[in-house]
Formats: structure tokens, C-alpha cells, sequence
């Protein structure tokens, strides 16, 4: 299963030259992030203030490979590379809506760790889960 997110490249999304500025595509996979984590029971504002447990991106990567431009509507898919002990990888293919053709792609490597020590900790059985059911598609 992906998990989908649709959202469109607003003014503060371009650079000069009229295209997504490189660091917006983080906020695209970042905001697909946040409606995955509600949509499956963990918004993040229940994370932050109220789960014994946080987790923080350690590690991220993109490549563009087509430019988008303002108005254009897109869809960011997301699915779970790798479930370690105490961490996790998710991978994000961007899409632009109207021709399908994918634009870039991202990779977040997340870290859980215990609210109050700040250490490492293995990440809670109910993430686990919901993270299973969102496999990288077959290729």
C-alpha cells in the first residue's frame, strides 16, 4: 500500500527562474509525512506534547528530475523502505498531476527517541505496525 498526498506549487514555492526552489520539495514530503502520521491515528500534535516517544529525521536525500512550476497540482506517494530497531526509512515519489511524470524523489531516515532522555529507544509496536502495511511497491 502508498500512501497518497496531493498538494500544489504555490508562489513561495518558486525561484526566480520559475520553478520549485530545490529545499521546497522537503516541505512537500514533510507535509505528507504529517497527513500519513494523522491519517493512521498519530497526528503530530500528540506526538510532540503527549506519546513517551519522538522521532527525528537523522538523515535526508532528494533528486529532481523535472522541474515543476507554479500551479501545478501534484501528488507526493510515500511508502516505508526499511523498519530497523530504532529507526525507520521512508522513500517519496513526487508526481505532477496533470501528465503523471515523476518529478523527484526523497528518502527521511528517522530516529525514535525517549521524550525525556532524548536517547535512543525501539520504536512503539503501534507504529510498527501501521509502518508494515506500507511496503515499497513492487518493481
Amino acid at each position: 500500500m502508498v500512501f497518497v498526498s496531493r498538494n500544489k506549487i504555490r508562489m513561495h514555492d518558486i525561484d526566480m527562474a520559475g520553478i520549485l526552489y530545490f529545499p521546497r520539495q522537503f516541505r512537500f514530503v514533510h507535509e505528507a509525512l504529517e497527513e500519513f502520521m494523522e491519517s493512521e491515528g498519530y497526528p503530530f500534535h500528540e506526538v510532540f506534547y503527549e506519546k513517551n516517544f519522538l522521532f527525528v529525521i537523522v538523515h535526508c536525500e532528494a533528486d529532481f528530475f523535472a522541474p515543476l512550476k507554479l500551479g501545478d497540482a501534484i501528488e507526493v506517494h510515500l511508502f516505508v523502505e526499511n523498519i530497523g530497531t530504532t529507526s525507520f526509512t521512508l522513500f517519496y515519489e513526487i508526481f505532477r498531476d496533470d501528465d503523471g511524470k515523476k518529478t523527484g524523489t526523497a528518502k527521511t531516515v528517522h530516529v525514535a527517541l525517549d521524550r525525556h532522555s532524548r536517547k535512543k529507544t525501539p520504536i512503539p509496536d503501534r507504529l510498527v505496525q501501521i509502518l508494515n502495511k506500507y511496503p515499497p511497491p513492487l518493481t
